[in-house]
């Protein structure tokens, strides 16, 4: 058999050494221009969503003892909102609510707000077939007024406005709403409605996922005061409208069309709710607000980066909307939308005045230094320090059990 010699081995070796250095360095000019394009097109590439917002910002945390009040019963004086102009109450009252019909909207009770008496009496109609005649208790509307009351409704807070040292809703006191309405639900314990509310602990930090907002929203007696919030048809839009419903609301609108809107589920889903001030038709899923510590970034948009500024923007916006007739309030519709934003809120200041609205804002709040940024949108704060301590609560709450499922589908 032929040999190679030593000089043509060795050559050999020296050519396919230099043919790999050549290669790598080519692979690696072209692998860097590749990356060089990829992080071009990555810079200009058209995006549908919001920019990446980069490294989370830590939370600043307070006491999470005191976190938990202020997440269940704070309200900032926005009772004065839901009560004064809103109306709520009244129209709750009105409707005659009782209970079931309750329960039957997603609303839930914690249990151990009630007395034990209510408590042994509530038990015993529940094992029963929950009609009027077996259940005479949970079909009276003046026991949903006492449920009210005794701060028992999960997210509607009875407060003791005129300081007479009791809750009784009939001599002046208020009822507010707080972050529990859409992000607590029960262990359901007592009792759980199928696709409604249960009665049971609290389970705070837990999506409500069958409350039906727009409906008990609808019961109001002036739900013309959530104005902001509908699908409206302004003007500054030629008149068009964005949103479930075929057409838009506008400051003319009736107590019964805004009624009529509300409490369709096609066009307002239960276990929905619309936070946006930008009369665009368009409730968004309830969200889970446990281990807070984890998510970023905050709202809707994902636009917000400190979870205590955006429950500062539902305090001072969402829940007391009259604070957007303010100067503060003003430019922040305008910055987001123009001449629509201002037509929102010209139009809202009619409607608050043609239905008696008076004393607004309601919202007990301070001036901020840095008006219309993410630290006060609309130019006002609530007390920080209670922000805080909600930011260590929601921090602190533990992500609930996963599901069991059926292991042989999911993989």
């Amino acid at each position: 058999m032929f040999r190679q010699s030593k000089f043509i081995r060795v050559n050999s070796l020296r050519l396919f050494l230099i043919l790999c250095a050549v290669g790598l360095t080519l692979g690696g000019l072209a692998y860097n221009r590749i990356q060089e394009t990829t992080r071009a097109q990555n810079v200009t590439a058209p995006s549908d969503g919001p920019a990446n917002p980069g490294v989370p910002v830590p939370h600043e945390t307070g006491n999470a003892a005191a976190g938990r009040d202020v997440f269940r019963f704070e309200t900032f004086g926005n009772e004065g909102f839901w009560t004064d102009a809103v109306r709520l109450p009244k129209g709750v009252k009105k409707a005659k609510l009782t209970p079931v019909q309750a329960l039957k909207a997603g609303l839930s009770v914690d249990v151990d707000a009630l007395d034990s008496v209510t408590k042994q009496a509530v038990a015993a109609e529940l094992k029963t077939d929950l009609s009027p005649k077996m259940a005479p208790l949970l079909n009276d509307p003046k026991t949903t007024m006492k449920l009210l009351e005794a701060n028992a409704v999960i997210g509607m807070v009875a407060k003791d406005s005129n300081g007479d040292g009791q809750i009784n809703l009939a001599k002046g006191d208020k009822v507010g709403a707080s972050c529990a309405l859409c992000h607590t639900i029960t262990d359901k314990s007592v009792f759980d409605l199928p696709n409604g509310g249960s009665i049971g602990r609290r389970l705070d930090g837990r999506a409500t996922h069958n409350i039906n907002i727009g409906a008990i929203f609808a019961m109001a007696d002036n739900s013309r005061a959530l104005y902001p919030v509908l699908q409206l048809s302004l003007k500054a839009n030629g008149g068009k409208t964005l949103g479930r419903a075929p057409t838009g609301l506008t400051e003319k609108s009736s107590e019964a069309e805004v009624d009529a809107y509300l409490s369709n589920p096609a066009f307002y889903p239960v276990g929905m709710f619309d936070d946006s001030f930008d009369g665009n038709g368009d409730p968004m899923h309830n969200t889970p607000l446990f281990r807070q510590d984890l998510a970023f970034p905050f709202g809707s948009e994902g636009a917000i980066a400190k979870l205590d500024n955006f429950s500062n923007l539902v305090y001072t916006g969402l829940f007391d909307q009259t604070t957007l007739t303010t100067p503060g309030g003003r430019a922040f519709l305008h910055k987001l939308g123009g001449a629509a934003g201002d037509e929102i809120a010209d139009d809202y200041v009619k409607i608050l005045k043609d239905t008696g609205v008076k004393g607004y804002p309601f919202v007990k709040a301070t001036a901020h230094p840095m008006p219309g940024s993410e630290e006060a949108p609309l130019g006002v704060r609530v007390d920080n320090g209670k922000l805080l301590d909600m930011n260590a609560y929601l921090d602190s709450l533990p992500a609930p059990d996963g599901v069991d499922g059926n292991a042989q589908a999911m993989a």
